[in-house]
């Protein structure tokens, strides 16, 4: 019979005892400790300390699992900036000794039988649960899992659940997901790992556990939230795990929580799946959201979480930019059936979601899917309308463009908005996304401000850990301006993390600061401007048009693909005879431009353009490719067929089409275009005479002598 929890944890505490595990503090203990206690200034001499030693990657990532996930979180959020330093410090060499952390099955092995030998002395178990540790993390829980499991071995039970203790938040997610396991003894010690290692990331998890009919587990868990002061919401479980996947949607993953992969328990067997960093939070997520669904099958909200994460997924996927994610491609599809598949409440709720947390991708992902998912019939009770009003121009241009689709241009909801955003969205040559890190209220009216100037994306968010979550899913960002003073974490640990990814290679940073000249000296190298606090929104704009000035972006091919969109939009309004004409004259700016906008732009304009137009539209019939030559032919016969007289201009421009040696279908549109315009006598004969052939060889009209 397997052993009780409180039996367990004796056993392992004395087994420790005997052994000699009882150690002193490790240094970083002992600085959080102090720090607890009031005692600021002690911790910062230890923690001065640690620096000087100057721990090895492995010293740091072993200090850094000593602690509590609260409580790394308290020296990062510290107010003294010196403390915060080196907290970061350490968790940076943390980070780099995980990566270099080993999956080798063979060698997990040998170590977990060495760790797990009752019969072996404490040191021998000692180094190599330090090997663990220090080389395999999280990819030793697997082979401990099987010790969990194992009813005929309590010694092993209790060394195996002692060594995931010392994994500490390393093994969280993977003993999360050997809840799921079908034996009730791996639950039982897996709850028991958990709860010794006491991290957040198992409440929701636990808070499902606590009514488990299986009294052993149910009572681990009903302990480990009370110690956690955990009280179960109305929602219960499923309410706790929805929240968890919000939080992982906004990028938000304890320091140190980042990993290269999810796990998944197969065949009562832990898996490690492959993910790319930029999609790791949603994939968390979408993990918890999954859960939430499966515990709340009828749950709106949980419907809402995975549609989310899988939207988020595809839009990161498909508009992201980065080229490792190039072969997940063909999965986008996938992920938008997951999503259309919740159904339209939950995919409002998204998008709604997305707009209200500034999680672009996922704001951006819902609004593709309701494009797919709306109708003439429901588009009008849709979240894409209030998507309209969206400070993100991305936002507004893509609901814009959704809510021609879903409706097919008829009985369009806010069609006057609509068309004014397409407008908008059409004459976009050149986006610069802009990310704002600051937690100042004034920065929400310069963000207003500058996002209402023509050619701006402006996304804002009040602190370091959320702006730095956002931009690691959206790394498409020209310009980074962040506050000198942030609630979190020191702005170098951003500036730091944006250095070391190089999707961020061409992005500028620019700093928000009292004394601009200090905050040059302070950063140097590391940013590319400073802009006077408090900030305000033409100096925002200005420095931005400074640090860009002359640097070829990203931005070019994202507003080709919001003004393509407009144009084809536009058009499929205006041949359903709907109202556009505040949208012409930005139309026929365009007709200069590639033929994906300048040809919609040109056909939509031949549906409702008027003799205004002719001026640009003859300068595309003169200048533009074959195929915007053709569409401005069209579109002058088909403005003269609605009334608008033919100009001398018109005239000569469309004869010389004719009758010049170009293409046949060029020639046929302009023919065409002269049959609908009302023609003087004179007119129509000076073309019926150029156009005369003879059905002969040669085929050209006899001229006249003399």
């Amino acid at each position: 019979m397997a052993r009780s929890f409180i039996h367990s944890l004796l056993a392992a505490a004395v087994a420790a005892v005997v052994g000699g595990a009882v150690m002193a503090q490790e240094p970083l203990k002992e600085a959080v400790q102090l720090l607890r206690f009031g005692k600021q200034d002690e911790a910062k001499a230890k923690l001065r300390e640690i620096l000087t030693a100057d721990p090895s990657n492995a010293d740091a990532l072993a200090m850094y699992q000593s602690v509590e996930q609260d409580e790394y979180l308290m020296l990062l959020s510290e107010k003294d900036d010196e403390i915060r330093k080196i907290a970061m410090t350490i968790l940076e060499r943390a980070k780099v000794e995980r990566r270099e952390r080993s999956r080798d099955d063979a060698a997990i092995r040998d170590l977990v039988g060495q760790a797990l030998s009752p019969d072996s002395e404490f040191a021998a178990r000692r180094t190599a649960l330090n090997a663990l540790v220090a080389k395999h993390g999280e990819f030793a829980v697997p082979a401990l899992l099987e010790s969990l499991g194992n009813a005929d071995d309590s010694p092993r039970q209790i060394l195996a659940i002692y060594a995931l203790s010392e994994l500490h938040g390393a093994a969280v997610l993977p003993l999360i997901e050997a809840l799921k396991s079908s034996k009730e003894l791996v639950v039982q010690n897996a709850a028991a790992a958990l709860a010794q290692i006491g991290d957040d990331r198992a409440i929701p998890a636990m808070a499902h556990l606590a009514g488990d009919a299986r009294v052993g587990i149910a009572s681990i868990a009903q302990r480990f939230l009370a110690k956690k002061g955990v009280a179960k919401p109305a929602g219960g479980a499923a309410e706790l795990l929805v929240r968890q996947a919000r939080n992982y949607l906004k990028g938000i993953v304890p320091p140190g929580g980042h990993s290269d992969v999810v796990w998944h328990l197969v065949d009562e067997k832990l898996v490690a799946m492959d993910v790319a960093p930029v999609l790791y939070p949603a994939e968390l997520a979408k993990s918890c959201a999954a859960d939430a669904v499966a515990i709340a099958p009828q749950s709106v909200e949980a419907a809402t979480a995975l549609a989310a994460a899988n939207l988020a997924q595809a839009n990161l996927i498909s508009k992201s930019g980065d080229e490792s994610l190039k072969a997940l491609e063909p999965v986008v599809a996938d992920l938008h059936i997951a999503a259309l598949a919740t159904g339209l409440p939950a995919l409002r709720a998204a998008l709604d979601l997305g707009i209200q947390d500034g999680m672009a991708p996922v704001a951006l992902g819902s609004i593709a899917a309701l494009a797919s998912a709306e109708s003439s019939d429901t588009v009008g009770q849709s979240s894409l309308v209030k998507a309209l009003d969206s400070t993100d121009k991305r936002v507004q241009y893509a609901a814009a463009a959704a809510l021609v689709q879903a409706t097919g241009g008829v009985n369009l909801p806010a069609q006057d908005k609509v068309v004014a955003v397409l407008a908008e969205a059409v004459a976009e040559e050149h986006v610069r996304t802009i990310h704002v890190i600051d937690p100042s209220q004034d920065t929400r009216v310069a963000v207003v401000a500058a996002s209402s100037v023509r050619g701006n994306a402006v996304a804002r968010d009040a602190s370091a850990v959320s702006g730095l979550g956002a931009l690691l899913k959206s790394p498409q960002v020209d310009v980074v301006v962040l506050n000198e003073v942030l609630p979190d974490a020191m702005p170098e640990v951003v500036i730091g993390n944006l250095k070391k990814d190089s999707r961020f290679a061409n992005t500028k940073v620019v700093v928000i600061a009292r004394d601009v000249e200090a905050a040059k000296t302070r950063f140097g190298d590391s940013i590319h401007g400073a802009v006077q606090a408090p900030l305000g929104g033409e100096a925002l704009i200005a420095e931005v048009n400074r640090v860009l000035d002359g640097v070829a972006s990203a931005g070019g091919e994202r507003a080709e693909a919001f003004a393509k969109a407009a144009s084809e939009s536009l058009l499929a309004l205006a041949a359903k005879k709907a109202k556009i004409d505040s949208a012409v004259d930005s139309l026929a700016k365009q007709l200069n431009r590639g033929d994906a906008v300048a040809v919609p732009a040109a056909r939509a304009l031949g549906h409702s353009g008027t003799a205004a137009q002719f001026d640009a539209l003859l300068a595309a019939l003169k200048g533009g490719s074959a195929e915007v030559k053709k569409a401005a032919a069209e579109a002058l016969g088909g403005i003269m067929a609605r009334g608008a007289a033919c100009t001398p201009e018109v005239f000569e421009g469309l004869l010389g089409a004719v009758a010049a040696d170009a293409e046949v279908g060029l020639r046929t549109a302009a023919a065409v275009a002269l049959g609908k315009a009302k023609l003087e006598p004179a007119k129509a004969a000076e073309l019926h005479h150029k156009l005369m052939k003879v059905a002969a060889a040669g085929g050209e009209a006899p001229k006249a002598e003399g």
